[in-house]
C-alpha cells in the first residue's frame, strides 16, 4: 500500500562514482512516482540542501562518504541511511540489492534510528577563534611530512594534565574509536557510549598513556615550541595547519548524530574489519558460525 504521508529525502552519491550514481537516479525516479519529493546530489556539491526540513538523507557510498554527509548534519535531528558502496561499510546500514526494502520501512516510519555522538573543535589563533566545526570519528593533531615531534601542553577541564612530546594525538568518539585510535593502540569503545577516546601516537618515553573521558569533558591542546609542520585533522578528510601558541579546543556533543537502522551487531562489524576476537565466534543471535 502506498504510504500517504509525503517525505523529503536528499539523496547523496560517492563522489565520481559511476554505480552509485545510477542507482541514485534509480532511487529518486522510485520515491517521485510514489509522491515524495527527493533530491540527487554528488557528495561535497550544494551544501545548501543540508536543512531541517529534510526527514532524512539517504547516502550511497561507504564510510567516508558517510561521515562527510553526517558531518554536516551534526545537531540537525536528521536521520541518515547508508547504502554501501564502500569496502567495509562500517557506517552503512543497507546494501544495494536491498534498498526498496530499506527505504519502505524508512518511509513507514518503522526503521529505528540510534543517536551517537560527535565532537566540537574550534582552533584559536591569537585569541581569535578561526576555524570550528564538528568531527564524527576523530579530532587529531599531527606532525607533517617531517618526522619531528609534536609539542603540546594538554588541558582537561580547565585542569593542566601535563606536556606531551610524541608524533601526535587522537582524539575520538566512541564510533570512531575502531579506526585510527585502535591502530595506534587506543581503546575500543563500545558505540552507544557517551565518552571521548584519548590516545597518544608515539608518545616520547611513553609519558601519557591512553585514556577514556567522559563525553562531558572539555579538552584543551595547546601547540608548544619545538613544534614544526604540524596539522589537525579532521575526520581524516579536513586539514589545518598550526602555529606555535595555537589552542585547539574539543569537547563532547551527545546524541549529535543519528543513523537509521538497527545496525549491524558491534561484533559482527569488529570481525569484518578483521579484529580478532578470542575464543569460539558465534553471530549476534548466539549462533556458532
Amino acid at each position: 500500500m502506498q504510504n500517504q504521508l509525503k517525505r523529503h529525502i536528499l539523496l547523496v552519491c560517492k563522489a565520481r562514482h559511476e554505480r552509485a550514481a545510477q542507482l541514485g537516479e534509480e532511487i529518486r525516479a522510485w520515491l517521485e512516482e510514489r509522491g515524495h519529493k527527493a533530491h540527487l546530489v554528488e557528495a561535497g556539491l550544494d551544501s545548501s540542501l543540508y536543512t531541517d526540513a529534510l526527514d532524512f538523507v539517504v547516502v550511497l557510498g561507504g564510510d567516508g562518504t558517510m561521515l562527510g554527509v553526517a558531518r554536516r548534519l551534526v545537531g540537525s535531528d536528521v536521520p541518515v541511511l547508508g547504502i554501501n558502496f564502500g569496502r567495509v561499510g562500517f557506517l552503512t546500514d543497507a546494501q544495494p540489492e536491498n534498498w526498496r526494502e530499506k527505504l519502505a520501512e524508512c518511509l513507514d516510519g518503522h526503521e529505528p534510528v540510534r543517536s551517537c555522538m560527535a565532537l566540537s573543535w574550534s582552533l584559536v589563533r591569537d585569541g581569535e577563534e578561526i576555524q570550528g566545526g564538528a568531527a564524527v570519528n576523530d579530532v587529531v593533531v599531527s606532525r607533517g611530512s617531517l618526522s619531528r615531534l609534536v609539542c603540546l601542553d594538554i588541558w582537561v577541564d580547565g585542569q593542566r594534565m601535563g606536556s606531551l612530546r610524541s608524533d601526535g594525538i587522537i582524539l575520538c568518539t566512541p564510533v570512531g574509536s575502531s579506526g585510527y585510535s585502535v591502530s595506534a593502540g587506543g581503546p575500543l569503545l563500545y558505540p552507544a557510549m557517551d565518552a571521548i577516546g584519548f590516545t597518544p601516537v608515539c608518545p616520547f618515553l611513553n609519558t601519557i598513556s591512553p585514556m577514556v573521558f567522559p563525553g562531558s569533558t572539555d579538552i584543551e591542546l595547546q601547540i608548544l615550541r619545538g613544534s614544526t609542520d604540524c596539522y589537525l585533522t579532521v575526520d581524516g578528510q579536513e586539514g589545518h595547519k598550526l602555529k606555535k601558541d595555537d589552542l585547539v579546543r574539543i569537547s563532547g556533543l551527545p546524541a549529535a548524530v543519528r543513523f537509521m537502522g538497527e545496525g549491524t551487531c558491534f561484533f559482527e562489524r569488529l570481525r569484518s574489519r578483521g579484529f580478532v576476537l578470542q575464543g569460539s565466534v558465534g553471530n549476534c543471535t548466539g549462533e556458532m558460525l
